[in-house]
């Protein structure tokens, strides 16, 4: 890595490439602080992670249906485990705290946001306006106002750039990090273990040849390092139901079909 230069392009305005090593090194260090417990749900007495997976499902939906940025569900929920990590909840406030941290999170990265009263209709008015502005309130309190999670769309862009920012492995890569999100055992991941994991193994699933020294530079880690994550991802993908709404987005042609893709390439690759 130490020998690898970085071909600075000075035209790619967008990944600010003069100031790249020292934004990463950065948001590689927050990435650390701001991991929930891998073992909160153990101090939840009403709830359990078949619970928090039925959650996340609906919110998936909710975030298609506001057609919201990928960035704001990765932020919405790493709000709801970081949340819970600190805070024991009642089942029947989890779905206000899941709707909560889906609008902070759209309110951090949305031009547009959606009204507090779209939210509420989203929950078929269990509960009311007042509740969730009430709910906002405590839960950015309770996470000292740390909200700027970095979310692994920032590490897959970065590591793209090994493989010229191409669309098909990009896809497949959003495909598979998005489903890392139902399972807690990524919990202990780093979001950015996590983003390199999944252009590993979509890279692998498209034959692209092997994990060179630019995508160990771009991502920070080696292929040896990716191997126990891309195994988990590879198990969590073989069990479609258990992500359905993300398998059911994916199966759309905007998104290359990937999640058909992925069912196809495990059939004559089993797990």
């Amino acid at each position: 890595m130490a020998n690898y230069q970085e071909d600075l392009d000075m035209f790619d305005t967008t990944m600010v490439p003069e100031y790249a090593n020292e934004i990463f090194t950065y948001m590689h260090k927050l990435e650390l602080r701001m991991l929930p417990a891998g073992d909160y749900m153990d101090r939840q007495k009403e709830l359990e992670w078949s619970m928090r997976g039925i959650l996340i499902d609906w919110l998936v939906q909710v975030h298609m249906r506001f057609r919201l940025l990928p960035e704001t569900l990765f932020l919405c929920v790493n709000y709801i485990d970081r949340f819970l990590t600190r805070k024991v909840v009642s089942l029947e406030k989890l779905q206000l705290v899941g709707t909560t941290a889906l609008l902070i999170a759209s309110k951090f990265e949305e031009v547009q946001v959606p009204s507090v009263s779209d939210f509420v209709y989203m929950v078929d008015h269990a509960y009311t306006v007042d509740e969730v502005l009430k709910a906002e309130r405590f839960m950015v309190s309770l996470l000292d106002f740390d909200l700027a999670f970095p979310g692994p769309m920032s590490f897959l862009r970065r590591i793209s750039k090994a493989d010229d920012y191409d669309i098909q492995t990009r896809t497949l890569a959003k495909y598979l990090i998005e489903v890392t999100i139902m399972d807690e055992k990524f919990l202990p991941f780093p979001i950015s273990h996590t983003a390199a994991a999944g252009h590993y193994l979509a890279r692998k699933m498209l034959s692209k040849g092997s994990w060179t020294d630019a995508h160990v530079y771009y991502s920070g880690f080696t292929e040896p390092m990716l191997q126990d994550a891309a195994q988990l991802l590879l198990r969590a993908l073989a069990q479609p139901k258990g992500h359905n709404a993300i398998y059911e987005k994916y199966t759309d042609r905007k998104f290359m079909k990937a999640s058909l893709f992925v069912q196809q390439w495990l059939a004559s690759h089993p797990v």
